[in-house]
């Protein structure tokens, strides 16, 4: 198969010259791979953009030993649980929140950053959007705000979303001091926790 020569900017070549080094592979070798594999993701009508989130998600997924379940299935086991043991559920949907809230801190130190990091993990998170904004008032001074869509498609998965959203923002050392619940919506004002 003939050769062809491709065009990349200056800092695309020295990042794929560098991971190829730490790789101990060629350039040659390494720049194949590489397109090879974004090729067969556009084939399978995927786009380039995709491939960053899906292989952290992957990752995310392997290093938490999560398992990710249909929403419906969800819905259904959380109903069940709900009836039968109410406490020990939304402890144990906190606690969930606190480990992922600890997993999530090794790449998102800072609560401001949280919302990229949903934003990347949307689907092992129970909900469909979450915004994390600061509050731009004199009385709310270094209080944030949070805010879920899409968490739950009834109260009792809405309030196993809040607890899990609790132990997240717990493992940051924040505490919540508003909330505002309603089915499939959560909205939370959050301060430092006193050290």
């Amino acid at each position: 198969m003939p050769r062809t020569n491709i065009s990349i900017s200056d800092e695309t070549a020295d990042k794929l010259s560098e991971e190829a080094m730490k790789r101990n592979k060629t350039l040659y070798a390494f720049a194949n791979e590489s397109i090879e594999a974004v090729v067969s993701v556009c084939r399978l009508s995927g786009e380039p953009a995709e491939i960053p989130p899906a292989w952290k998600m992957g990752r995310m997924l392997k290093d938490l030993d999560a398992v990710p379940l249909p929403g419906d299935l969800l819905e259904k086991l959380i109903k069940k649980l709900f009836a039968h043991d109410r406490e020990w559920l939304l402890s144990t949907w906190e606690g969930e929140g606190d480990r992922i809230g600890k997993y999530l801190q090794m790449g998102y130190q800072d609560m401001s950053q949280l919302s990229e990091a949903v934003v990347e993990f949307q689907g092992l998170l129970p909900m469909k959007r979450v915004e994390v904004r600061s509050i731009d008032s004199p009385e709310a001074k270094g209080k944030m705000s949070v805010r879920a869509v899409g968490a739950g498609l009834s109260a009792e998965s809405t309030a196993c979303a809040e607890h899990f959203m609790r132990g997240i923002i717990a493992s940051y050392s924040w505490t919540v001091k508003q909330s505002r619940i309603s089915e499939g919506m959560i909205e939370f004002e959050i301060a430092r926790s006193a050290r």
